[in-house]
């Protein structure tokens, strides 16, 4: 080679070899990673097919049983009830007015006075009646005297006149004495009674008042007073439409509770229905009587009615809180054998304390009431007796929007009034 050659470039190696060489070093460290990840956790176990590992498990260990509270069904008497909102209204009510016009002479009683049946309330000065009945008074006098002239004179002698003649002097005289105790009564009307006993609840007018008759309208007249019989009061509740088949006049119990009486409860029964729905709520009018002798319910109160619609006697029952809901399926968790048993149930009716089970359960099943809630099927459990105390009866609000009055005499509960229903499983 001659010495003014230059030398020869070093060639890069071919380009499949170095394809080659990225490929092993990309496989080793993918073999690293994976070997690192194996050594840190240890394989899991297999389960068998269809079964899900309990949350919270660890590999390779048993699960430890779950502490529950358990209770045994027992036979109870149990009754449905139903909660409503109801008005308190007089037995009677009524509005007075005069029969005859005149001026207002005197007035008796005001406003939360008490009065008795035929209590003289107000006197109305009328002269003219006045005028009328002594007009007719004297000649109810006179036609009674000619009558008994021409009676004792025909009975002596009776060729002396004629039989005719002492009929017509008798019915002149029948006619008199009917004119007479027609304005007698008139006359008597100047004086307004109270038509029984109760309490004045409203006067309208002052003495010296023009007082107008009210026979053919009421409308342009002033009315008196009002009265009403506080003795006894009705109770005015509106029934659902789905409840109506239960309700009986003079059988089912009814419990009336004024919010501002809490210490007392006031029971009856449903004394009368409508017997038919307002189309408008479709509810049905029922009627309660209750005794009022001390005045402590007044009208125009509002209050909640509790309705005994159904009783069971010795139904199976178990608490409310042991059953699991589920759009309409029902079920419990039975604890057996040192498992958790989901058994399907059918549930009649509940009084808020107990739920009636028409079937799925005995009477020696241990029902889970209390740490359902961490239960699936056949989890392992501790059962203990159940040992919380017993709660408050549950309930449900609905709103249930009525119309004003009812034309019973007592007005709908208010728009969106709550109405309670014994909660039902």
């Amino acid at each position: 080679m001659s010495e003014h050659q230059e030398p020869l470039p070093l060639s890069s190696p071919p380009r499949p070899l170095r394809w080659v060489r990225l490929g092993l070093a990309a496989a080793a460290v993918i073999g690293l990673a994976w070997w690192y990840v194996e050594r840190e956790q240890p394989p899991s176990r297999p389960l068998p097919a269809g079964q899900l590992a309990p949350a919270g498990a660890e590999d390779g260990q048993a699960l430890a049983p779950i502490a529950v509270q358990v209770i045994q069904p027992t036979r109870r008497d149990v009754t449905y009830t139903l909660t409503l909102p109801a008005n308190v209204a007089p037995l009677y009510q009524t509005t007075l007015y005069a029969k005859v016009s005149g001026y207002l002479k005197w007035i008796g009683p005001d406003k939360g006075d008490r009065v008795t049946r035929g209590q003289v309330l107000a006197v109305i000065d009328a002269p003219e009646i006045e005028e009328q009945y002594e007009q007719a008074l004297s000649d109810f006098k006179i036609k009674k005297l000619t009558f008994e002239r021409l009676h004792n004179v025909w009975k002596d002698t009776p060729d002396v006149i004629a039989k005719q003649d002492v009929d017509v002097a008798e019915a002149a005289y029948d006619g008199a004495k009917n004119l007479v105790e027609q304005r007698a009564t008139m006359r008597d009307y100047m004086k307004v009674r109270a038509p029984y006993d109760g309490v004045i609840t409203a006067r309208f007018v002052d003495p010296g008042a023009l007082i107008q008759v009210a026979t053919a309208s009421a409308t342009g007249a002033i009315p008196l007073f009002t009265l009403m019989d506080l003795n006894t009061v009705r109770v005015y509740v509106n029934v659902p439409q789905e409840e109506v088949a239960y309700i009986e006049p003079g059988k089912t119990k009814a419990s009336l509770r004024v919010e501002e009486l809490p210490e007392r409860t006031f029971t009856g029964t449903v004394t009368r229905t409508t017997l038919a729905l307002d189309p408008a709520t479709r509810t049905m009018l029922a009627e309660i009587d209750l005794p009022n002798p001390d005045r402590a319910l007044q009208p125009g109160t509002f209050g909640q009615v509790t309705l005994q619609l159904r009783t069971i006697q010795k139904a199976l029952v178990i608490p409310p809180g042991a059953i699991v809901a589920s759009g309409k399926r029902k079920t419990v968790f039975v604890a057996k054998d040192g498992k958790a048993i989901s058994v399907p149930i059918h549930a009649g009716i509940s009084d808020g304390r107990w739920v009636e089970i028409v079937e799925g359960l005995a009477e020696e099943d241990a029902v889970v009431i209390v740490g359902k809630g961490k239960l699936t099927d056949g989890v392992p459990v501790a059962p203990a007796p159940y040992d919380l105390p017993e709660g408050t009866p549950a309930s449900q609000r609905f709103e249930r929007r009525t119309p004003g009055g009812n034309g019973n005499g007592a007005s709908r509960p208010p728009a969106s009034s709550p109405i309670r229903k014994e909660a039902q499983p």
